[in-house]
């Protein structure tokens, strides 16, 4: 009876070690934040041309870079990208996930020349909208 036991509970062991619960003594792991941390978060602007011209074609690539406090990226994140000032322009993909690397791209085009002023923002997993920055596209 008493092997039956132990085995049973080494089944059990095995059994929550296998759906990721810890066993034994000590201290739980820590498991990584999966809240956004807009200091570790990144917003880049490559050009595909310098200046870059209203003319519908040249584009602006912002990407976007989500990460937690422990400069961990974070996939799988709403990354928004709303126009603010600034007219003639087009964004590609305004509203879409971040990928395994935490990133997101969306390009950005114009047909009429001048300052276009864009907002950055990220969706917590519970849906409360983080702000990232503002970013100022200057198309000639």
């Amino acid at each position: 009876m008493a092997s039956r036991r132990v085995l049973l509970a080494r089944c059990l062991v095995v059994g929550l070690l296998a759906l990721g619960v810890p066993a034994g003594c000590g201290e739980d792991p820590e498991l990584p934040s999966t809240l956004v941390a807009p200091g570790k978060c990144s917003v880049e602007l490559s050009p595909s041309t310098d200046p870059l011209m209203a003319n519908g074609q040249d584009t602006m690539v912002v990407t976007v870079t989500v990460r937690n406090e422990d400069a961990r990226p974070l996939s799988g994140r709403v990354v928004i990208v709303q126009v603010g000032t600034g007219e003639g322009f087009t964004l590609l993909q305004e509203k879409s996930l971040t990928d395994s690397q935490g990133q997101n791209r969306v390009e950005v085009r114009a047909t009429t020349p001048g300052n276009k002023t864009l907002y950055v923002s990220v969706n917590e997993l519970d849906g409360v909208r983080v702000h990232l920055g503002e970013v100022v596209v200057d198309f000639r």
